[in-house]
Parts: structure tokens; sequence; C-alpha cells
């Protein structure tokens, strides 16, 4: 068996940390318990240049200081038993802070690697499907966890092998449920795989 993680929404709480920054810096009165509904929340926020917001929040300590969303014994319990492989949607500029955030926390895995479906305007960006393709050792059970639907759907419709999780945030509530086994969070994702925990 072979875990394909996604880290932020999965593995670390972006959404809570940007909210919060976003308070901080730009609208105090914004409600303590205020819930994204978009993934780019572009529409959430007149008045900002969510951009810049965005750029700046990856500038700032908080975006290397992200909470787990995950039971952090229960995550390093699988990475020992085994392969842990992350794939993350970031840039090659954000991946020392991300993996720093995951020392933070002493989480282990394999190795990282950043793919995804929003390519930063970067030439020849990978998509998670091919990431996972040159990793993956075949007749291996390929399991895939992220949030968002786009990854999800590339993973499945070319690599159809795997199975492929959604974890549920606030971005993707509403997306109706097609090739890939929704879980609400951590300790759900596990008891699918394992069919009781580990």
């Amino acid at each position: 068996m072979e875990f394909f993680l996604d880290i932020d929404g999965v593995i670390l709480d972006f959404e809570t940390s940007f909210i919060d920054f976003i308070r901080h810096e730009y609208l105090p009165d914004l409600p303590q318990d205020y819930v994204p509904t978009s993934w780019e929340v572009v529409d959430e926020f007149n008045g900002l240049d969510i951009v810049e917001v965005f750029n700046k929040f990856n500038r700032s300590s908080g975006f290397s200081r992200l909470k787990p969303l995950v039971n952090v014994e229960s995550f390093n319990r699988i990475s020992r038993q085994y392969p842990v492989y992350l794939v993350t949607n970031l840039t090659d500029a954000q991946f020392s802070d991300r993996k720093k955030n995951l020392a933070l926390h002493q989480l282990n895995y394999k190795e990282i690697h950043l793919a995804g479906h929003f390519d930063f305007g970067i030439e020849n960006y990978p998509t998670k499907s091919a990431t996972i393709a040159k990793l993956h050792q075949k007749g291996e059970r390929l399991i895939f966890l992220d949030d968002h639907p786009r990854n999800c759907e590339d993973v499945k419709e070319n690599l159809p092998e795997a199975e492929v999780y959604l974890m549920s945030r606030p971005h993707n509530r509403n997306k109706k449920n097609r090739d890939w086994i929704r879980v609400e969070n951590w300790d759900g994702f596990v008891g699918k795989v394992f069919n009781s925990g580990v």
C-alpha cells in the first residue's frame, strides 16, 4: 500500500490561518467563526485584492505555522508502515516553508513533491496524476487524498486503479461526489482505508 497525500487542507489547516490573517491585517470585524465558501475566495472579501493578500500571507510567519488537521501519532504510525508521499500544489518559493511547517509538528513522510491543478503560470507545472504515476509501484494499493475535486478527478481519470478520497472542507461541501470517497476528517479517512483504524 502507498499513500499520496495533499498537504494544505488535508494535513495542515491553511484556511483557518489564512482567515485569521485577513482578520488581523484587513478586516478586524470578520466573525471569529467565518467559514470561506470557495477555494479561491476571490469574491468573498469585497475591496481586497485577494492575490495581493495571498502573497502577503505566503510571506508571513503564519504560512509556515499552520496547525495540523491530522492526528500526528496516527499519521506517523502509517508512515512507519507504508510509504507516504506528499504531493502539494505550491510554488518552489513556498516549498521550504511548508517543509519547515511539517517538521514543526514532527510529521514523517517518505518524499514531498510539487504538483497540482493550479499551475501558477509556471510552464510544465506537473499534475498530481503525472507525479504519482512516476512514484507508484505497480501492484501496490494506491491511496490518494486531497481536498480539491479537480485533483481528485485528475487522479481518478489518469490512474483508475487509485482509491481516491476527498477531504471535506468548506470550499468543496457542495461538490457532488463522483468517483471518489468523501471523508470528513483524518480519523474518518483512516477508518475507511483500514476498515476500522490503525
